[in-house]
């Protein structure tokens, strides 16, 4: 009996010794492990040859798969600028011959004896040529971080008066009535990058609402947001497609034979999204669009 009982007590002892020699490894592991997810995250993790002796098999893992992430994480921000460097030097190299060749589209309308459909066609492609490299310079340097908001209190009528400004002579060309109500209320926004975001949507309503048509711009005071609506009585947007619009260079297989890039909504959303606002749109399809747009209150 008393051998049986010295038994159990050395099995019993035995078994608290290696519990206690392996919780001590799986600390030691566990902190080594916590380590290296830290190191990662600094960006200074070592990148030392990997020892079978010194590391176990999931450090092993768990190190090539940091250090791979870290090189994947480099040569994604080594590809970012070298994009942005190429797009930089596409439009600086262009800009001089696109000036250029509108000039002399000018130029040669001015010494054409009446209406000319082609060089018409050749100011309105170089114009559109100068839009999408414009465009591409702005969202390159957007998702670099390069260009940066600046978020103020600011007037909404303001905001109004110089989008009113800038596209009521494009309105009144294409015979569409542009409505903008007046606004007494402020928010916090980018006035120039707010202008731009608006000014995409905007642009877009006049473009896709056909001749006779009504533009409507007003806005609406609530407790956190300041909301602006441009609606229009336009083409209108199918729902299967509410959710793609604000993706980058998408364009409907309704708007192919019209002037546009795919970028405008893209920027506007990603500007609003910077300085804490948002975007939303609701349509039907040849009922036309309302997007509204949403600016912080200030607090």
């Amino acid at each position: 009996m008393l051998i049986i009982l010295s038994l159990i007590t050395v099995c019993i002892i035995t078994g608290v010794f290696w519990y206690i020699l392996f919780s001590r490894r799986e600390r030691r592991l566990l902190a080594r492990l916590q380590k290296m997810v830290d190191d990662a995250s600094a960006g200074s993790l070592q990148r030392s040859e990997i020892s079978e002796t010194k590391f176990s098999a999931l450090e092993n893992s768990l190190k090539k798969f940091l250090n791979d992430s870290q090189l994947s994480a480099g040569n994604r921000l080594q590809q970012k600028e070298v994009i942005q460097s190429l797009i930089s030097d596409i439009a600086h190299q262009t800009l001089t011959p696109i000036s250029n060749i509108m000039l002399y589209a000018d130029l040669l309308k001015e010494h054409t004896a009446g209406p000319s459909p082609e060089i018409d066609t050749i100011c309105e492609q170089t114009k559109k040529l100068d839009f999408l490299i414009q465009s591409l310079v702005k969202l390159s340097r957007m998702e670099n971080g390069i260009i940066s908001v600046h978020p103020k209190e600011e007037h909404i009528g303001q905001l109004f008066d110089a989008l009113r400004q800038e596209f009521e002579a494009k309105a009144v060309e294409k015979e569409i009535a542009l409505e903008i109500i007046p606004s007494s209320f402020s928010a916090v926004f980018d006035f120039r990058w707010t202008r731009e975001a608006v000014g995409n949507i905007l642009d877009n309503a006049i473009k896709y609402t056909a001749p006779g048509g009504h533009i409507r711009i007003s806005s609406e005071k609530y407790s956190f947001f300041t909301r602006l609506d441009i609606a229009d009585n336009g083409i209108g947007i199918a729902e299967e497609e509410l959710n793609r619009i604000f993706s980058r260079f998408y364009r409907s297989m309704d708007v192919e034979d019209e002037p546009g890039t795919g970028i405008g909504l893209y920027l506007s959303r990603e500007i609003l999204r910077m300085q804490k606002g948002y975007i939303k749109v609701s349509s039907q399809k040849g009922a036309g669009s309302v997007f509204s747009v949403f600016l912080p209150n200030v607090s």
